[in-house]
């Protein structure tokens, strides 16, 4: 098995992560083990020391054994193995010291070891269930298709062993979607994947279906795809490239960056940005943020909706599907500006487009109704969408959800604008909205792609609050 072979940095420091958390759950099972015991075994100033060791010790043994792992091949029953075993350590410890300490200061041993052992039991169970429930909102999350990454992977009869173990791991979080190769022993061998034999047919599998890693795991001297050309067709459109160690020259591998693993060793080019934990503190942000919206908006939600079905009795929200990250399909919300039969009409209306691209506007819509033309103009008609934020579709800042027919018509270098999940702002809502071109559009949100932090979204939703202000939708 190839528990931890792809475990890379972005789990490394969710590993740390769980390892902290498992620590504040074991100093508070050694607080709540007073409740279980009627005398005070320790003093206020002993019981501070002994939680200081408790820490120093669990630190060593959870990462000695592994346990910050958070998606593991190998079942619950090494899992539990760990804590017994890191659990049993710290117990021999602590038994050790106040034995000693006990002798020392001619006490009685027993309270002390009654303490520990409760400590060690309530700890054992704690730790337990927390990564029971962890473990299985995880699987439930993956099994709805979020949080999880689909992959392709280039490999020759070799491989199969690699992407026998890879789709036994499901907890990964990885997907397999298509495997690329010229031999027919991956036919039929693996029916849930699509088998892809040519380059160029690769790169348009990778163009029109979502795919969000690519594994190289052929040798270094396989001329059957350009490793080169492969490089740029990925960076082109965002999608990460993992490239096994063996199959890179000395020349290359210096240039790259090393992701080292256990089993297997790949080196990742991606263009997206690297910082994993301040990506997944965008999406807590984005769902708290986003519930609290909806919440606390709910009065006027509920308004919006009574004044459309009041101006012409027809559908409260406008439903279209948009895509998201790296091609994914998705329907997106709003409340509708238009008339019921808008989309018909807008066949007819194609003559007096005034954008320089595959999108669609006019500055006078014949379209829009009167409460749509306010809703537009203070921006509430895109309130919905912090549904989809919260569904995990969108982000609250981030590139603007295109249309399938707007992506089948751009350059191949501006799909790159999809390697970020989409979003309700960006810079173009703040630096211009309506009055940016085309081109200047997608080349702001590959800036905002290049460019990405934390702060730099804080920035662009206090922006936005300043555009609503100035009602200047439409």
């Amino acid at each position: 098995m190839i528990t931890y072979a792809m475990i890379t940095k972005r789990e490394k420091k969710l590993s740390t992560v769980m390892i902290v958390t498992q620590l504040l759950i074991t100093v508070l099972s050694f607080y709540f083990t007073k409740l279980f015991i009627s005398d005070d075994v320790f003093s206020s100033n002993e019981f501070v020391i002994v939680a200081i060791q408790t820490i120093v010790i669990w630190s060593f043994l959870l990462y000695k054994f592994k346990l910050g792992i958070i998606f593991r091949a190998t079942g619950f029953g090494n899992l539990i193995r760990g804590y017994i075993v890191t659990i049993g350590l710290g117990l021999g410890i602590f038994y050790s010291e106040f034995f000693l300490l006990s002798k020392l200061q001619h006490t009685s041993f027993l309270p002390y070891a009654e303490y520990i052992a409760v400590f060690a039991l309530i700890n054992l169970i704690s730790l337990v269930v927390f990564k029971l429930v962890f473990y299985n909102l995880m699987r439930y999350m993956r099994r709805k298709g979020h949080n999880s990454r689909n992959v392709l992977i280039l490999g020759n009869e070799t491989t199969i062993p690699f992407i026998d173990n890879f789709i036994k791991a499901k907890d990964w979080g990885y997907h397999l979607v298509a495997i690329v190769s010229h031999d027919d022993v991956f036919k039929g061998r693996y029916k849930k994947a699509h088998i892809v034999k040519k380059q160029e047919t690769l790169k348009k599998y990778v163009t029109v279906n979502a795919i969000d890693d690519i594994f190289y795991c052929l040798p270094v001297n396989d001329k059957s795809y350009n490793i080169e050309l492969l490089l740029k067709e990925s960076e082109e459109i965002g999608v990460t490239l993992h490239i096994m160690q063996p199959s890179l020259s000395q020349k290359q591998f210096r240039k790259s960056l090393s992701n080292k693993q256990s089993k297997y060793k790949f080196v990742t080019y991606q263009t997206i940005p690297k910082s994993y934990m301040c990506l997944k503190l965008k999406d807590m942000f984005d769902f708290f943020f986003s519930s609290f919206i909806v919440i606390i908006l709910f009065p006027l939600f509920a308004l919006i909706a009574l004044l459309i079905k009041a101006n012409d009795g027809g559908p409260v929200f406008f439903k279209q599907e948009r895509i998201g990250l790296n091609g994914r399909r998705f329907t997106c919300y709003k409340f509708r500006s238009m008339v019921v039969d808008a989309e018909a009409m807008l066949e007819g209306l194609q003559d007096k487009n005034e954008s320089d691209g595959p999108t669609f506007k006019i500055e006078k819509d014949p379209r829009i109704t009167k409460i749509g033309c306010i809703l537009r103009k203070t921006s509430l008609d895109e309130l919905p969408q912090f549904l989809n934020v919260i569904k995990g579709d969108m982000s609250v800042v981030g590139p603007r959800p295109p249309l399938l027919k707007e992506v089948k018509l751009y350059e191949r270098c501006q799909l790159r604008r999809l390697s970020m999940k989409p979003g309700i702002t960006c810079i173009w809502q703040v630096k211009g909205r309506n009055k940016v071109s085309f081109q200047e559009w997608m080349q702001m949100d590959l800036e905002y792609i290049d460019k990405w932090s934390l702060w730099e979204d804080a920035k662009l939703i206090l922006g936005t609050v300043g555009v609503i202000f100035k009602m200047s939708g439409r």
